[in-house]
């Protein structure tokens, strides 16, 4: 005979359906654009109702600052994890994982947000504080690991911000234009000039 299976409380119905809406709308604006992820997109792809959404969300852009936040945090987790774990030995690892992150397919929503706020600013309103706070976890989980370098910490944030922009340019870039030998080129460079930095 089988247990019976447990009800679940309201906090952890209500966190269901909020990871549901978050989820349908990281998915939407990855698939179709901010402008075009509508309520209606969100609550379709999520099965929950608009009524069901507003009992959790006041408004279209509330449920897409939860999804930003959500996004930054599934970085910042993943960066976190591959510390925790050594799942590293060099910087330059560090670096490769960067970059794939940011060419992860969840990481257009940030593209996507980022290009809408220049014009809207209730988004650029309420990003601005997300991204910030997103940011300085990354740099700070960057700069730990070149720490191992030795490089001076004024150092290190301008090197992994410099990192971070130019990845954003080529995760923007390469499905139009795409230039693989470049790229590599590129990571090579890096090496040596964390190289360099630690020498000094």
């Amino acid at each position: 005979m089988s247990a019976p299976a447990t009800r679940r409380t309201q906090a952890e119905r209500r966190a269901d359906t909020m990871g549901k809406l978050i989820d349908a709308t990281i998915d939407a604006i990855a698939e179709v654009g901010y402008h075009r992820t509508s309520l209606g997109q969100i609550c379709e792809r999520a099965g929950i109702s608009r009524g069901g959404l507003f009992r959790h969300f006041d408004s279209r852009l509330d449920v897409v600052v939860a999804a930003a936040e959500e996004v930054g945090r599934r970085h910042v987790e993943r960066f976190q994890e591959l510390r925790a774990t050594g799942g590293v030995t060099r910087a330059a690892d560090a670096i490769s994982f960067a970059r794939s992150e940011i060419r992860d397919r969840i990481n257009t929503v940030w593209f996507e947000l980022l290009v809408a706020a220049r014009t809207d600013p209730d988004l650029r309103t309420r990003l601005a504080p997300v991204a910030e706070a997103m940011l300085e976890e990354v740099e700070e989980l960057g700069q730990r690991f070149t720490d191992d370098y030795g490089v001076p910490p004024e150092l290190a944030q301008l090197i992994i911000t410099s990192l971070i922009h130019m990845f954003d340019g080529e995760a923007i870039f390469r499905a139009t234009y795409p230039r693989p030998a470049l790229e590599e080129a590129r990571m090579a460079q890096v090496e040596r000039l964390l190289e360099a930095a630690r020498r000094k």
